[in-house]
């Protein structure tokens, strides 16, 4: 238990490491989307280099974009629902 919180520990710092870079070169004018390219091919060249096996990089690679995505929408699930006053669906709306 303690070595998965040790690991746990590193990656948060890896994680933190990367973001400040990422931040780093946004504010010095970099593009977005060729920060993700970037980011992303490097995560997958690792994994690769590591795994070899597609099939083994791949699903991990979907699963912590699939966190992340989750994390901003429920992050934006509750900014939103403590800005917004509660409000009826107009007349003949459609709610999915």
């Amino acid at each position: 238990m303690a070595q998965e919180h040790e690991n746990a520990l590193k990656l948060d710092e890896v994680v933190g490491q990367i973001a400040r870079t990422t931040q780093s070169l946004l504010e010095d004018g970099a593009n977005p989307a060729q920060v993700a390219f970037a980011l992303t091919s490097v995560a997958a060249d690792m994994g690769l280099q590591l795994a070899g096996d597609p099939l083994k990089v791949l699903p991990v690679l979907l699963d912590a974009i699939a966190q992340i995505a989750k994390n901003h929408l429920r992050k934006e699930s509750e900014s939103s629902s403590l800005d917004l006053p509660d409000q009826e669906p107009a007349d003949g709306a459609t709610i999915h």
